[in-house]
């Protein structure tokens, strides 16, 4: 009697089935990673803004009326800021466009950029006010932009995470500026001790420490206008335009 060495088994796979099942295995985790990092970044934020609250906070030794900021605190909710942004185009890259069918919850990579700024702005908002720092140069456009996105959220908010969010080039570079915006105005209390100790190197000692730089925040705010007019108009065109399954676009 002879025996065959031959597996005929039918159960292993081989070939371009193997192959094809390997690439949805990979991409499946690829999403899974990228939907990982969205959710990170909405955990972040309440971490965030108590930082920036911690940071702003009078000090037991402050004299009434003022501030010390906390430099150390101000620069750590500027890395953590800067780690969760930098999450957004991470997670793009892993696992695609929020839209892509291997993403579960791609949906809630928007929801989760807005947490992030809304969250960041309205804490800085409230440290300022309550130092008695607050201007309406700041308060404006940071009021607008969450405004904006409670009225888009509700008027459009079933439509979009049923068929996706209007993707403009506009959308991405003002979500691009309200990132930068955000990151540079919570940087201000120690990027400007940067510009002051350059500025005195070049300037007497005395008249710059003396006002302090604004360049920083001024830079910051100018930016926020920016995204923010961007905002309103990305928001009205959101809300007169017709979203349909074969339509995606982006807040």
């Amino acid at each position: 009697m002879t025996t065959s060495t031959n597996d005929t088994s039918t159960d292993a796979k081989t070939g371009p089935e193997s192959a094809v099942e390997t690439v949805s295995e990979l991409s499946k985790s690829r999403g899974a990673l990228a939907d990982g990092l969205t959710l990170i970044r909405a955990l972040l934020t309440p971490v965030i803004m108590f930082i920036i609250l911690k940071a702003w906070a009078a000090k037991p030794g402050d004299p009434d009326g003022y501030v010390t900021i906390d430099i150390k605190l101000a620069l750590l909710a500027t890395v953590l800021f800067a780690i969760a942004a930098f999450s957004d185009l991470l997670d793009d890259f892993v696992g695609g466009s929020a839209h892509a069918n291997e993403r579960r919850f791609g949906w809630f990579d928007d929801i989760a950029d807005s947490i992030l700024i809304n969250g960041s702005l309205l804490a800085l908002v409230w440290a300022l006010g309550k130092a008695k720092m607050l201007h309406w140069s700041f308060a404006v456009p940071v009021l607008l932009i969450f405004a904006r996105d409670i009225f888009v959220g509700l008027r459009r908010g079933y439509e979009m995470s049923k068929f996706g969010f209007l993707e403009t080039r506009l959308g991405d570079l003002k979500s691009a500026l309200l990132m930068l915006a955000t990151c540079i105005l919570v940087a201000a209390p120690w990027l400007s001790g940067w510009v002051d100790q350059f500025r005195a190197s070049k300037d007497n000692v005395m008249q710059v420490y003396g006002g302090g730089s604004p360049v920083v925040w001024n830079t910051g705010l100018t930016i926020l206008w920016l995204a923010a007019l961007l905002a309103l108009y990305t928001g009205w065109q959101i809300l007169i335009s017709k979203i349909e399954p074969e339509k995606k676009a982006e807040t």
